[in-house]
């Protein structure tokens, strides 16, 4: 990317501040200098407790990518309460004692809601760039879903220098309509969007991006109108940028048999005991115990 200033304003310019980040955010451990090859972002909520530490004892653990000889870093992106008196709240300070135990969270002055995510996006990405300065490859998935390190792994390995300069990858939506009923989780109103198709996007529970991409995004987000939906913003940058994302069969928005050989992430694990059990069953636990 050129260091060339943009000659035009962008319409997105605040910064989001980090409350709460690790210590040495991009580093394998506070006792190692070793940078990560990958970051995973798990988006998460306040009060996901249950979940964080669910993905810590499973595919958030390191060593289920150090076998390969991959250095891996996983960190969970919360935002905070939009009540009055939040720095002080009993939430905030078990978010706190959780940050200082495990030193793998990133807080941002973001209130948690629903349609604030294109918010978190931008300032997920923001740390990315700033914070780390050498993973290939980072990885956004919601908390709800179960990551299979091995497949992932496997993903990032097929991709070739040339794709690599473009590469964003997941469930890809190639033609999806917008919601036009007030009622519906997914409204949008024609004056905010006028069109009738979105273009192609990867849904947004989980997006596999190089390095390269990041950058394009980080950056191409603040001069691009912003919807609440951060995976349909995500396909209307890339459309400007003339990217096509690449579908992954392997990334799955329902729950799937759990015995599927090829299965990238899935969705459908909010359930801390049954996302247990299934990690179990695919025997996945002793890679990353070795």
């Amino acid at each position: 990317m050129s260091n060339n200033k943009a000659s035009v304003k962008p319409i997105n310019p605040v910064k989001f501040n980090a409350i709460l980040q690790p210590i040495h955010s991009c580093k394998l451990s506070n006792q190692s200098d070793a940078s990560p090859d990958l970051v995973i972002f798990v988006k998460s909520a306040l009060l996901h407790f249950e979940s964080r530490n669910n993905i810590r004892q499973s595919w958030g653990n390191s060593n289920c990518f150090r076998y390969s000889g991959v250095r891996a870093r996983t960190l969970f992106i919360l935002g905070r309460s939009g009540s009055a008196d939040w720095e002080n709240s009993s939430t905030q300070n078990l978010v706190l004692q959780e940050h200082i135990k495990h030193n793998d969270i990133v807080q941002f002055d973001v209130i948690e809601d629903y349609y604030n995510v294109t918010y978190k996006l931008i300032a997920t990405l923001d740390f990315a760039i700033n914070e780390c300065s050498s993973p290939r490859f980072f990885t956004l998935i919601d908390d709800d879903f179960m990551l299979h390190p091995s497949n992932l792994l496997r993903t990032l390995a097929e991709v070739t220098e040339t794709q690599y300069l473009n590469y964003i990858a997941g469930d890809v939506f190639r033609i999806s309509k917008p919601m036009r009923f007030p009622s519906n989780k997914w409204y949008i109103s024609y004056s905010d969007y006028p069109y009738n198709l979105y273009p192609p996007y990867p849904t947004g529970g989980t997006i596999i991006l190089s390095m390269p991409v990041a950058k394009l995004l980080s950056v191409g987000l603040r001069y691009t109108k912003l919807l609440p939906f951060e995976d349909v913003v995500i396909g209307l940058l890339l459309y400007k940028l003339g990217i096509s994302p690449v579908h992954l069969d392997g990334v799955f928005a329902v729950r799937q048999p759990d015995d599927h050989i090829d299965l990238i992430s899935l969705h459908g694990y909010g359930d801390s005991s049954f996302s247990l059990s299934t990690w179990n069953k695919l025997g996945l636990q002793t890679v990353c115990n070795e």
